[in-house]
């Protein structure tokens, strides 16, 4: 459970940048039509950043950007952020290696053999698939380091992976502030229950 803790925090911490984000809209609106080139230039720098100096998280600006410039504006500079900063993670595991990298994200066995045997079969399709699943500054890091794929195959696959979850974020930082709590509920109590099952499974295997 401790492993989910940082999820937690960084939903409750979405879910407060979408109340401010709705609560406060006119305000806020009237405040970046002042400052539109400069928030657009500091949301991209702060996504930037986030992705080369994990753990650190942009996800829950996600909301904020979304009162400010809309859904798909949102989706386009944050595609636009994750790839770039997932291209400089990756540089900086390969130019450095594994003794900057560690200091920045975690790195035991199970990874080195993780990434060390991805498939080449199918790599295209795997990889987006990965982008989709793991964490972008992780999955960045850790390719720059155990695989020896291309720069453009890495460029592409990124963009094209994080594309389903900013715009899920992006969607879903559009919802009422009170819908999205209770769907965080149910998932909450959904996964609790998953938990809750795969350990009675484990635990039958040991006794039959």
């Amino acid at each position: 459970m401790k492993k989910c803790i940082p999820a937690i925090i960084i939903i409750m911490v979405f879910l407060l940048s979408s109340f401010v984000s709705q609560e406060y809209s006119d305000f806020l609106g009237n405040f970046i039509l002042g400052h539109k080139i400069l928030g657009i230039v500091a949301y991209i720098i702060a996504v930037i950043l986030a992705i080369v100096v994990a753990p650190l998280t942009s996800i829950p600006f996600i909301p904020l950007v979304v009162g400010y410039y809309g859904v798909f504006w949102t989706v386009v500079l944050s595609v636009i952020s994750w790839t770039i900063g997932s291209l400089a993670a990756f540089w900086i595991a390969r130019r450095f290696g594994v003794p900057v990298v560690e200091k920045l994200v975690p790195i035991n066995e199970k990874r080195k053999i993780f990434y060390k045997n991805i498939p080449e079969k199918r790599l295209f399709w795997y990889l987006i698939f990965l982008r989709i699943i793991i964490p972008v500054d992780i999955l960045s890091y850790m390719l720059g380091l155990f695989t020896n794929i291309s720069w453009k195959i890495f460029a592409v696959t990124t963009f094209l992976g994080v594309i389903p979850a900013i715009a899920f974020l992006s969607l879903f930082g559009n919802v009422p502030v009170e819908y999205q709590f209770i769907l965080f509920l149910a998932g909450s109590v959904l996964f609790i229950l998953f938990l809750f099952a795969r350990r009675l499974l484990k635990n039958r295997k040991k006794y039959d």
